[in-house]
């Protein structure tokens, strides 16, 4: 039995039907049982919040693989301890857990995500790290401004990374978790091409058949945005030390993880917009 935590999410909801397609045994955790609605319903469901032991308990008994991805929540995080600590218990032999290319480096994200990792490597339960760097699907937050204005707005200006489809994502843990040989292996995954925002708004543009117009911001005037928002403090410097990271030229990492564990190239962001070209109508 393999458990999916974050089976709604961008990776985990490819996952999900990734594996179905495979007859691979699952079991999901969802707070609202309608947002799974339309799965496979050979596909177990436990309804409920990982937060809390007790729908922790019952999701991992029985279960010999672990799929985790949990969104990063500040300091004094509880969550994913207690699932590493009832999933070593239950007798878990492996997780495959989705981190962050950042964890190498020193940023205060990379630093929580290297905790996570850390945790995991302590528990005794074999392990292999995933470490995608910035998502393709971050592009959906431009749909509204390109929907009201024709414009997208940016605070890494020039600085180039190399985003990736969260499906290839999915694909490699799809892999680690269905085949031997990934226990203890560490996977940087990226998109096939270094790209600024403003050569995605070029390519996005091309596949939509209008101009979009790419403006640059100060990292300060999207930090506050991003604050008023209601994003937390420490989510807010977060995001700020990233993107003058990338601003600087230091996100340009360029990785083949993908093609080497799944046997294909990861997606371009081309193909990427081409599949989702009607959340920008």
């Amino acid at each position: 039995m393999i458990l999916i935590t974050g089976a709604t999410g961008n990776i985990g909801s490819e996952l999900v039907q990734q594996l179905s397609a495979q007859g691979a045994p699952l079991r999901i955790v969802t707070r609202d049982e309608r947002k799974v609605s339309h799965l496979d319903a050979r596909i177990e469901r436990i309804i409920g919040n990982l937060g809390e032991r007790a729908t922790v308990q019952r999701a991992v008994q029985g279960v010999e693989r672990l799929f985790m991805v949990t969104l990063l929540t500040g300091e004094g995080d509880t969550a994913d301890p207690m699932l590493i600590e009832e999933a070593r218990r239950a007798g878990v032999r492996h997780v495959v857990k989705v981190s962050s290319l950042g964890t190498s480096g020193n940023s205060r994200m990379g630093r929580q995500h290297r905790e996570k990792e850390r945790l995991i490597e302590e528990s005794g339960m074999a392990w292999t790290f995933l470490r995608p760097g910035s998502f393709m699907s971050n592009a959906l937050q431009w749909s509204g401004p390109i929907r009201a204005q024709g414009k997208v707005f940016t605070p890494t200006a020039e600085g180039r990374v190399a985003p990736i489809d969260p499906k290839d994502i999915a694909a490699v843990a799809a892999v680690a978790l269905t085949s031997s040989g990934h226990e203890g292996h560490i996977y940087e995954l990226t998109g096939p091409e270094l790209l600024s925002a403003h050569d995605q708004v070029r390519i996005l543009s091309g596949v939509l058949g209008r101009p979009i117009q790419c403006v640059d911001v100060p990292v300060t005037v999207a930090g506050e945005n991003v604050r008023k928002s209601g994003a937390p403090e420490w989510m807010v410097e977060g995001l700020m030390e990233l993107w003058t990271a990338i601003r600087s030229g230091n996100g340009g990492i360029l990785k083949h993880d993908v093609q080497r564990v799944t046997g294909r190239p990861a997606h371009t962001f081309e193909q990427w917009c081409q599949e989702h070209r009607a959340a920008y109508s």
